[in-house]
């Protein structure tokens, strides 16, 4: 037998439980395993008394406002590829199948290095991986403008400036899931309204600086406006909890050392744990070492639900970016080219609403954002087959405005769905992987709509495309609706 003795000293924790324990060498599977099956039962008693100030309040109202003026800025920024699809079209008159790869590439990598940005979150957390993100973002901006190539802007604009912009919007992401717990719909909704606001104003900013410096200058306005992207990632403060007995400072932006060890004063823990609850668990995960990223990648690679709504999130993806990147073309064939700019004010505040009332209506139990998501798929294939119709610039406006409804829905949708699968704790590593797989549908959806308007002259094939894809997309959220049901009903905890 091995007996194991720690002394109680002056620098334990106030009210820390010491005891000695007996390990035996074969014995010691054992002892973990109970060990295991106390912190879980530690984590449903603490979850509802133990919770940090900066979450559900206090910073977190700080963290709100800047994650909205981020996706403000982040997502306006990705939304500009069609305005610059027409300048490249123009400037360098290419066919429209191979300038795309120009928007194509930006919004497949924007996605694709998905699982790089879950990795470096793990290691360093989402402060330092919207600062670095800002950081690149502008130097692929910067550099861009300067570009003598088409080929070359496939690379600056194309590539690393999207590598940037996944940096950014998967920490926004794990940023609101880390500072929210009770109210994250909620906030996720709210801070996503800045995609909306972005969308037409960042656009109509960049329209602007293009008629009147041209789009080699405006792409180093926009530079400068990415770089504000760092301020506010420097803001996204790590919560620090006590994830072991190490001596680690316990406060975070407005709470005191005091106050996290008065928080524990009240619960007993053994040698080799600290019974946390599942926000501490959750915090804990952004410092874990790269085995727990293994293990918890290797558990949602075993989950049908995980392989359902990627392929779903690839065909999402693969129909409603080949229809943006050609939006503003399409528009132009329409004969409505001059009334786009006022058209994507309609977008935007139909985005705005579709992501406020998903949000709200997510605070809800009573709805199930996996049928909600599934729902407003088919919903998107409907708006974006309408668009036969726009011939007007009333009907322009109005399909325009449905469409922005329905598309930021999808994405307030996207970003809750998983949690809803899989849990807060494997949001990060599930979020990295789904990316992954709408980069694909990104990757290869605008050459696609390119080489069908080149040989057919006509923008219907594309509009029946995402019609298609959307169809098959909703009905494997449907699917994966009736498994999440169905394990529900076999493990109802």
């Amino acid at each position: 037998m091995m007996e194991i003795e720690v002394a109680d000293d002056g620098d334990s924790l106030p009210n820390t439980t010491t005891k000695c324990v007996n390990i035996a060498p074969s014995g010691r599977r054992e002892h973990q395993q109970q060990e295991v099956e106390e912190t879980k039962q530690g984590d449903q008693q603490l979850s509802a008394d133990f919770t940090h100030p900066d979450m559900d309040g206090g910073w977190a109202f700080a963290i709100l406002l800047s994650m909205f003026c981020s996706f403000f800025i982040n997502s306006g920024l990705l939304s500009t590829a069609g305005v610059y699809h027409v300048q490249m079209l123009e400037y360098f008159g290419k066919d429209r199948s191979h300038t795309s790869w120009m928007g194509s590439l930006l919004n497949a990598f924007f996605l694709l290095t998905g699982p790089v940005c879950s990795y470096f979150l793990h290691r360093w957390g989402p402060q330092n991986a919207m600062r670095i993100g800002s950081i690149v973002m502008t130097a692929g901006l910067y550099v861009s403008a300067f570009t003598p190539s088409l080929e070359i802007m496939f690379f600056t604009y194309g590539i690393i400036l999207a590598c940037g912009m996944n940096f950014v919007y998967t920490g926004q992401i794990s940023t609101l899931n880390l500072y929210f717990h009770k109210y994250q719909n909620v906030a996720t909704a709210v801070s996503m309204v800045g995609i909306g606001m972005g969308t037409f104003l960042v656009n109509m900013w960049t329209e602007f600086n293009i008629a009147n410096y041209g789009w080699r200058n405006s792409l180093i306005w926009n530079a400068g406006l990415s770089l504000q992207l760092c301020v506010f990632g420097s803001l996204v403060y790590p919560l620090h909890w006590p994830c072991a007995i190490s001596g680690a400072p316990e406060d975070g932006p407005s709470a005191s050392r005091s106050a996290s060890s008065h928080a524990l004063q009240s619960h007993s823990t053994s040698i080799s744990t600290m019974k946390m609850s599942a926000e501490a668990s959750y915090a804990c995960s952004f410092i874990s070492l790269p085995e727990t990223l293994i293990e918890s990648t290797r558990k949602v690679f075993t989950d049908v639900c995980f392989w359902l709504i990627s392929v779903a999130f690839l065909f999402a993806v693969l129909s409603t970016s080949s229809v943006l990147i050609i939006y503003k073309d399409f528009m132009k064939s329409r004969g409505l080219g001059e009334h786009y700019t006022l058209m994507l004010i309609g977008f935007g505040i139909g985005d705005v609403s579709g992501r406020l009332s998903m949000g709200f209506i997510h605070t809800s139990s009573m709805f199930n954002p996996v049928w909600s998501y599934s729902t407003t798929l088919f919903l998107t294939g409907l708006v974006l087959m309408c668009h036969v119709l726009v011939w007007s610039v009333p009907s322009m406006y109005i399909l325009g405005a449905f469409f922005g409804m329905v598309y930021g829905a999808q994405n307030v949708l996207i970003a809750i769905t998983p949690v809803k699968l899989f849990g807060k704790e494997r949001l990060v590593v599930v979020f990295g992987y789904l990316l992954f797989f709408g980069g694909i549908g990104a990757l290869v959806g605008a050459p696609i709509a390119g080489a069908i308007v080149d040989r057919s002259g006509s923008y219907d094939g594309v509009l029946g495309l995402a019609l298609a894809s959307l169809l098959l997309a909703g009905g494997l959220m449907m699917l994966c609706a009736l498994k999440d049901a169905a394990n529900t009903r076999t493990d109802p905890h």
